[in-house]
């Protein structure tokens, strides 16, 4: 499995809003090269609907109850990682499964070819 640089590496950013003891997320928008920066008071006003931060009116109103985060998730190296992961335990309980089975087969296999052939009597 390669990847190349931007596949590894392509987390879906997101924006965690916190007013007071309410918390939204939105996933902010890859248009800049620094995602996170967007991710601001005015940006979770501008998006949070149903009056959830009532009482913050713009960016320059100070409260010490909104606070914002941005994180990433699911990149293509994670979900390889986990996929991976999930083959080889597969694999690894199918073998134990079968194991068993194929000794046995291998077992009656040898017994069959220790057989010797018989020359032809009738002379």
């Amino acid at each position: 499995m390669a990847f190349t640089q931007g596949q590894a590496a392509n987390p879906i950013l997101f924006c965690k809003c916190f007013c007071g003891s309410n918390s939204t997320i939105f996933e902010l928008p890859m248009l800049d090269a620094k995602p996170c920066g967007n991710c601001t008071k005015q940006f979770c006003l501008d998006n949070v609907k149903d009056g959830m931060c009532d009482g913050i009116a713009d960016e320059t109103c100070p409260s010490n109850d909104f606070r914002t985060t941005c994180f990433a998730r699911d990149s293509y190296k994670d979900e390889s990682i986990v996929c991976l992961f999930l083959i080889l335990t597969v694999g690894l309980i199918a073998c134990a499964a079968l194991k068993p089975h194929y000794q046995r087969w291998r077992q009656e296999r040898q017994s069959r070819a220790d057989y010797t052939i018989v020359p032809n009597q009738d002379n």
